[in-house]
């Protein structure tokens, strides 16, 4: 591994960490400050999209841009001795090592003559970032040292990065005070409409007990004078620093460059510095009253060293609502990290990270979903809010707003370009079956919640170029706001993909699925892999409805969604594919503008009806898409060709193919031996042991997708893609193929920690053809992981609230004889103990005990009530 972990808290130390091009996330509670910081100090600091308090940043940067560190000059001469003055700066390699933990930076560096530790952390409930310096005189004599602050301000959004940079600046407007600089720019420049601006920018700084500094250069040009970043004029040489506001730092680019006095640093003693970087909005009075506040809650050392005790123990709680002991120190501090990645992706979204290909913020539809998987198994109150507003993002034709805000707003698409990725339906009503199951609270399905409305219609295929609404919120022709309920979202965005089918009878593949790479499709694709997991959800929407049926025997629908409940009153033949695209269009014209009128129905019929498509659609998928060659065929490309098998004599296979297809019970045993060995045999990499997403198409292909033209064993073309290869572990489990999904599931742990990988812990998204891990942190990867081991390897199930207990455990998973696993269900704690009492290979159940009471299985199978558990109840499960 490229770190050690040197606690039971996650905590862990990289020696040398400047030779890795690596980045930390740092933020607060609500994600109101979002940062990154690397071990040269590089990253940058921003509330959103359009405030950002230090330049932008990307992966190249980190190494590349001085402009992007937080830095801290040293100039250091012996009062004793006259010599030439040496000049140390933080950001530069030192004998270097890093120490990082919940959630806090530390670079701890040594010279011959001084040590000094620069630590970074966002305090959980305030939005600043803290710089801590801390400089020791390790040599033999007393050193006199003066100190200068280095901290770029940009006060604006990523876009005048490259666009108005200069002109943009010519907006800034500084105000100096006694600890630092405030900014705050007249206008944000902006080409759709110039408007006032209402957010001050600041950086202040103090020495020990708030001792100030003694001035400070407030622009990068008299900062650098006629140097530059690498030997700025105030540092070289005698610049007088600025202590009061003068005009002429008004229009440049900011700075925060502090001087602090000098200081005789003696043998073996130390000074402390600080620095408190933030950003406030509200008009210059009144903000430079809330930074006045915050300045107070900070401004001496104690105060700082308490705020990064709460901090830290802040994220170690929340970290600990589900609790795995797997007897091992590295997995278990491992699993810590990964376990904090949906928080982090839930308040960095995909784009506030140096990786951030992704777009200009704001998390995308699949990751509400994917990340409420984890919230579920920590916080299910908060996820139930979370599901509930996530629903109200769908359209009535399906289709869903692709972005949402850090307020819960929904946005038609990612940079006003309206698209549609047909696997979107799948994934919201996995997140309500866990809460379900997990809470008992049927009701949650007929909860009244609103639709999503905006200027896309029949699914991104017609704009509707009169729509003004600002709401976007769908009404009726009286326009008065309609509501559904939650159940009958579900069922629109599973009819409706049922009956979208192209030529061949599969669900169209339209802007892409889950692989965002195959977007090259639209007219003539289609998704086989998605297909089975619409089969899978319809199945498994039938049994919740009969689940629901013992408390109710009718529901309540929109009038138009029965003609999509074609069973019921006026069935079609589903082996014709153009009877359901008719359908389909019937459905959009009945569609576009409703009376809100609603139907009661039989919950048996309406069962039956998914049943019926269930069935059918799995059927056909594996009669028609089975191949000769051992697998699945899993799409069809823009000219309605067959994607996968034997092609011009070379197999090409790709991983989601095979994944969604095991991810249904009706598979043939022999289907699911082949598909497993096939996947070993085409997609496992000898070398690295880990499973790569596609084979080789060996070429580009515009027909499907621009990920044939990423570089063969990168992103989406053939990468080792973490959420896919744990999906392949959670749908073997499924299976009860044990043995199979932990060498999928352990692949990805192993691949995290070789020293190919070069990360710090967690699961990034994906592994190159190197092994080497990237993007970092933001990835449904380590939802899924911990979904995987809390409900297949440990065989916690959770069924309507109550828990029926399947282990999927091996030898393999224990490093001693004891796995124990400590979380919430409603009001109650439960820690469950499993004991190895045989050094069997294959283990299951041998005793049950529930507070020392032995549970007696009923058809193979140990169901425990949740009314029979106390508010703390141990439970060991005895294995052999």
């Amino acid at each position: 591994m490229l770190y050690e972990f040197i606690d039971n808290q996650g905590t862990f130390k990289v020696k040398n960490p400047q030779g890795h091009n690596l980045y930390f996330p740092l933020t607060n509670r609500d994600g109101s400050l979002l940062s990154s910081i690397s071990p040269n100090l590089a990253g940058d600091i921003k509330a959103d999209n359009d405030h950002f308090i230090t330049p932008p940043l990307s992966l190249v940067d980190i190494k590349t841009n001085l402009l992007c560190r937080r830095d801290f000059f040293i100039k250091i001469s012996s009062p004793n001795i006259k010599t030439k003055n040496k000049i140390l700066r933080l950001s530069s390699p030192w004998k270097d090592t890093l120490e990082a933990g919940f959630l806090y930076h530390k670079v701890i560096k040594e010279s011959s003559q001084l040590k000094a530790e620069v630590l970074n952390f966002i305090p959980y409930n305030l939005g600043v970032e803290i710089t801590w310096i801390k400089l020791i005189n390790t040599g033999n004599t007393a050193l006199e040292i003066t100190p200068t602050s280095f901290m770029p301000l940009y006060g604006r959004d990523a876009n005048c990065l490259r666009d108005h940079r200069h002109v943009s600046s010519l907006l800034n407007r500084v105000d100096l005070t006694k600890h630092g600089i405030l900014l705050k720019p007249t206008m944000v420049f902006d080409e759709t409409g110039h408007k006032a601006n209402d957010a001050t920018y600041f950086s202040l700084g103090f020495q020990d007990n708030a001792r100030a500094p003694l001035g400070q250069f407030p622009s990068l040009n008299y900062f650098c004078g006629q140097g530059d970043l690498i030997k700025p004029d105030a540092i070289e040489k005698t610049v007088k620093p600025i202590t009061k506001n003068q005009k002429e730092f008004d229009g440049k680019e900011t700075i925060a460059a502090l001087l602090f006095d000098k200081k005789i640093l003696k043998k073996s003693s130390e000074v402390n510095y600080f620095l408190i970087t933030g950003m406030v909005r509200a008009s210059k009075g009144k903000a430079k009253l809330a930074i006045n506040n915050i300045f107070s809650k900070l401004n001496t050392p104690a105060k700082i060293e308490k705020s990064l005790s709460d901090t830290k123990q802040y994220w170690l709680k929340n970290l600990k609502t589900i609790d795995f002991d797997f007897a091992n120190k590295d997995l278990n501090n491992w699993l810590l990290w990964v376990k904090l990645q949906p928080t982090l992706r839930k308040l960095f979204g995909n784009s506030f990270l140096p990786h951030f290909d992704y777009g200009k913020g704001g998390r995308g539809w699949r990751d509400l979903s994917q990340d409420a998987l984890a919230l579920l198994l920590s916080e299910p109150d908060k996820a139930k809010k979370i599901i509930i507003n996530n629903f109200k993002g769908v359209r009535l034709d399906g289709s869903n707003a692709t972005i949402i805000t850090k307020k819960g707003e929904f946005l038609s698409d990612r940079n006003s370009i309206p698209r549609v990725w047909m696997d979107h339906g799948i994934w919201p009503y996995l997140s309500l079956r866990l809460y379900i199951n997990q809470t008992a609270d049927l009701n949650i399905l007929n909860k009244d919640i609103t639709y999503f409305k905006d200027h896309v219609l029949k699914r991104a295929k017609e704009v509707d170029q009169n729509f003004k609404q600002k709401d976007f919120l769908l009404r009726d022709k009286s326009n008065r706001i309609y509501k559904g309920t939650v159940l009958e979202h579900i069922l629109i965005q599973h009819l409706v993909s049922f009956f979208n089918v192209g030529k061949h009878n599969i669900i169209r593949l339209e802007n892409a699925d889950w692989n965002d790479g195959l977007d090259m499709a639209p007219d003539l694709g289609e998704s086989v892999a998605f297909s089975f997991m619409y089969a899978r959800n319809l199945k498994d929407l039938a049994c919740l409805l009969k689940q629901l049926k013992q408390k109710q025997k009718k529901i309540i629908l929109l009038k138009e969604i029965s003609f999509l409940l074609d069973l019921i009153k006026n069935p079609i033949n589903y082996n014709d594919f153009k009877n359901k695209q008719q359908r389909l269009k019937d459905f959009f014209e009945k569609t576009k503008n409703i009376d809100g009128k609603k139907i009661s129905l039989e919950i048996d019929a309406v069962i039956k009806d998914l049943e019926n498509k269930s069935d059918h659609l799995l059927s056909w998928l594996k009669k028609k898409e089975w191949l000769k060659n051992g697998f699945f065929n899993g799409y069809y490309d823009n000219k309605g060709k067959r994607v996968e098998g034997k092609i011009n004599k070379k197999i090409r296979i790709a991983l989601p193919s095979q994944v969604f297809a095991l991810m249904n019970k009706g598979l043939d045993s022999y289907q699911l031996k082949k598909t497993w060995s096939s996947i070993n045999k085409y997609l496992k990499d000898p070398k690295l042991g880990g499973f790569r997403l596609n084979s080789d198409f060996g070429s580009i292909y515009l027909d499907l997708g621009r990920a044939f033209g990423f570089s063969y064993g990168d992103k989406e073309n053939g990468a080792f893609f973490n959420h896919m290869v744990i999906m392949l572990s959670y749908a073997l489990y499924g299976q009860e193929l044990s043995q199979e999904g932990s060498i999928a599931l352990e692949s990805i742990y192993k691949m995290a920690t070789t020293k190919e990988a070069r990360i710090y812990p967690g699961i990034p998204e994906y592994f190159n053809s190197q092994g080497k891990g990237l993007y970092l942190y933001l990835t449904g990867s380590a939802s899924w992981y911990i979904y995987t081991l809390f409900e297949k390897v440990l065989g916690i199930k959770l069924t309507i609230g109550d828990i029926r207990f399947k282990p999927l455990l091996n030898a393999g998973n224990f490093f001693k004889d004891r796995i124990k696993v400590s979380f919430s269900l409603g009001n109650k704690k439960l820690t469950i103990c499993y004991q190895r009492i045989s050094k069997n290979k294959i283990l299951k159940i041998k005793k049950l005990l529930v507070a020392g009471k032995k549970i007696t299985p009923k058809n193979n199978s140990y169901l425990i009530k949740r009314n029979s558990l106390s508010k703390n109840t141990r439970i060991t499960v005895y294995l052999g």
